[in-house]
């Protein structure tokens, strides 16, 4: 099967920039895994946050929720330490802060979701992450 679904990842200082477009499909989430695995290992990063950006329909099926599960468990254990998904342009975004929260409970994660980018930011930034606005705007 053909990969459904888009991504962008870039690492800078401590913290992951990610775009994604769904839907996806599990082909596109291994894809996504793999290119976030090789980054991780190649900027040997300690400690981590992500800043997320959803658009399009970020909901997802069940054959990629178990895959998920299983990389956010990696990623917690080699360092993953805040997650701040912007949510602006999710096309579902109650059904993904729903998913989401049920992933990540009872997990050693701060995740929060946002609908304003500079409210985004800023929590990342309570974290000590460093934020390139270059970057964030990319993402946009």
């Amino acid at each position: 099967m053909n990969e459904h679904g888009e991504f962008y990842i870039e690492y800078s200082h401590n913290v992951f920039f990610v775009k994604i477009l769904g839907p996806w499909n599990f082909e596109a989430f291994e894809h996504y895994n793999n290119d976030f695995n090789k980054q991780l290992k190649v900027n040997k990063c300690p400690s981590y946050s992500v800043f997320a950006v959803l658009e399009g329909d970020s909901l997802m099926i069940p054959e990629v929720i178990e895959a998920f599960k299983t990389s956010t468990a990696q990623r917690i254990a080699t360092g993953l330490n805040n997650i701040a998904f912007y949510l602006t342009k999710s096309v579902c975004p109650h059904a993904f802060k729903q998913q989401i929260r049920e992933l990540y409970q009872g997990k050693n994660l701060n995740f929060k979701f946002f609908n304003d980018i500079e409210s985004a930011k800023s929590w990342l930034k309570k974290y000590e992450s460093t934020l390139k606005d270059e970057l964030v705007n990319k993402l946009l």
